[in-house]
């Protein structure tokens, strides 16, 4: 079927991609887990640091906190990290890879989460590396109803602009089809799920996030017209409800005419 070409090619891509550079760390000791996607450890200098877990969102339950404290509480002192070049964030958090062994086993706990459906995939610029793998677990965990997906505490909506205007400034993941695609002068990509820009919802990329699918080889997203896709990031107000991409990993094609590769 066509939108499964489109999506194995994506994803196939996304695999191929060059992993970001790394900085190994030495076993840690946890001290807690604060959502289900960030925890505190203390370091070699035993200074306390909040990490963030590359590209997984756990969820605002305390059910999703409390499967990620499990897996910290199994790591004990034994948990590595890989601190990845997406962080820090702004905060100052190092966005980190985190594992242990499970006798001959090494287990990820990013993987666990979503794999258990605590958590969703969260591409960010700089960590898409494993993206390919967490969409499979999270497709898994959504059709087996673990987890958030049966508490309902993650979702996929609609594009309908009046139930979004409910969950602005919040992390969603919205599946539709796009209308229309516009481009801006200075460069800005728009994605419109509606015939009213002002008012419906509308994804965006500005030039250097476009610039990411051609450095990963993909599609171009200008040719994503009415295409179906899945999206996923931070819901916000401008013109309606409208999500920023800055990370090829966040757009999933459903079903498309073959997107026009960039040469």
């Amino acid at each position: 079927m066509r939108w499964i070409a489109c999506l194995t090619l994506v994803l196939i891509c996304l695999s191929a991609c060059r992993a970001p550079e790394a900085r190994p760390v030495e076993p840690v000791e946890a001290l807690g887990a604060r959502t289900g996607h960030g925890f505190l450890y203390e370091n070699a200098e035993g200074k306390r640091v909040y990490a963030l877990l590359a590209g997984i969102r756990g969820g605002e339950s305390d059910a999703s906190r409390l499967a990620l404290q499990s897996l910290l509480d199994e790591a004990g002192d034994a948990l590595r990290l890989v601190e990845t070049e997406a962080g820090p964030d702004r905060y100052d958090r190092p966005i980190v890879l985190a594992m242990f062994n499970r006798g001959s086993q090494t287990v990820y706990l990013d993987a666990e989460m979503v794999k258990a459906g605590w958590a969703i995939v969260w591409p960010r610029p700089a960590a898409a590396m494993r993206s390919a793998l967490l969409y499979e677990l999270e497709a898994e965990a959504r059709s087996a109803d673990r987890g958030g997906w049966a508490e309902g505490g993650f979702l996929i909506r609609s594009p309908d602009p009046d139930p979004l205007a409910q969950h602005l400034d919040s992390a969603q993941i919205i599946e539709g089809r796009v209308v229309a695609v516009g481009e801006a002068r200075n460069g800005r990509l728009y994605l419109n799920f509606g015939s009213n820009w002002r008012t419906d919802f509308t994804v965006s990329l500005n030039r250097q996030d476009r610039e990411r699918f051609e450095q990963q080889g993909l599609y171009d997203p200008a040719t994503l017209d009415g295409a179906h896709i899945r999206v996923r990031g931070w819901l916000y107000d401008e013109n309606g409800p409208m999500i920023h991409v800055a990370s090829p990993a966040q757009i999933e094609i459903i079903d498309a005419p073959a997107p026009v590769s960039l040469p």
